[in-house]
């Protein structure tokens, strides 16, 4: 079947609370969507995407920061032809546009009024994906740390090792977030319960993966960062091998938030339920999977955080969590 390649961007301004995503009303037959069009001959899909935003909303390259790691493609049937649309996502700073004569508006709606106003159920997919990548602050509700501790003990079971070791992660975390300031212990802890829960399903180096998939499954998308982010401790992409090209399309890895770090770090100093040090921590897994680079970066990068937390608060890491 013959193909139609087309291409467009998810793009999102931050607001006070969550993301706004920018949406357009199709002039012909009143569909709302996201920016795209279809791509020229020798262009790719990032450079198609580019030229069509351009085009639809008078943004440039200049206000539009593109993230070329979420790259989400959609088919369907058109005309007897195959339509493929990659949407990327990107982000900008502006919030009054030029619309082109395609279009008979234009809208930033949150989350939930864009999944409302867009038709197609795999349009939704994309924009639900899109939120989850980029971190929206709307999805952050709707789990107490008693509600994640209850998901993550129907998935292991309640005599689960991986349950005794997360207590402990949360309780730390918890504290390690109100030292901080200006960030919800509530949310840190929840999300903290449900770090690990990937080893529910696997014990295995692609516990990560498979806890984001799950906890985004269950409808939680805003909590399930931390299952990656406890396993990076904000390290360089490179290494982590053949995992780390999923991870890293999965969510945004590229920067951490402070949530994230601090649950980083907490996961950085429980050995069981015990709260050990940085380097405590380090010889024990090295005693169990065996010494080598992965766990040499895990520990350099562990205590950049800690470096990073006592500066912020002033606080001695391992007293605060005493």
């Amino acid at each position: 079947m013959a193909q139609i390649r087309a291409a467009g961007f998810v793009l999102f301004r931050t607001a006070r609370n969550h993301h706004l995503y920018l949406t357009l009303r199709n002039a012909r037959h009143g569909d709302v969507g996201l920016p795209k069009g279809k791509a020229k001959r020798g262009e790719d899909s990032l450079e198609t995407a580019r030229r069509e935003t351009e085009e639809e909303t008078g943004l440039g390259p200049d206000r539009i920061a593109a993230d070329p790691w979420f790259r989400r493609a959609v088919t369907y049937p058109l005309k007897g032809v195959e339509k493929e649309v990659v949407y990327y996502l990107a982000g900008t700073d502006a919030e009054e546009i030029t619309l082109s004569s395609e279009h008979a508006g234009a809208a930033w709606l949150d989350l939930d009024r864009a999944l409302e106003a867009v038709r197609h159920d795999n349009l939704r997919g994309v924009l639900r994906d899109a939120s989850v990548f980029s971190k929206d602050p709307i999805l952050r509700r709707g789990l107490t740390p008693a509600a994640a501790r209850a998901l993550l003990a129907a998935e292991a079971g309640e005599e689960a090792p991986v349950l005794r070791h997360t207590e402990h992660v949360a309780a730390m975390a918890r504290s390690l977030a109100i030292a901080w300031g200006d960030l919800d212990p509530d949310y840190v802890e929840a999300a903290a319960w449900l770090h690990d829960i990937g080893r529910a399903r696997t014990h295995g180096p692609r516990h990560p993966i498979e806890g984001f998939r799950l906890t985004v499954e269950s409808g939680h998308g805003g909590y399930a960062a931390p299952c990656l982010s406890h396993y990076t401790k904000g390290r360089p992409h490179r290494d982590f091998g053949d995992l780390a090209d999923e991870m890293w399309r999965a969510c945004d890895l590229e920067s951490f938030l402070p949530e994230e770090r601090l649950i980083a770090l907490a996961d950085a100093m429980a050995a069981g339920e015990r709260r050990v040090t940085l380097e405590e921590r380090h010889a024990d897994l090295c005693r169990r999977y065996g010494a080598g680079p992965f766990f040499d970066g895990m520990l350099a990068a562990a205590r950049g955080l800690q470096q990073e937390f006592e500066s912020r608060t002033g606080c001695g890491l391992y007293a605060t969590v005493a």
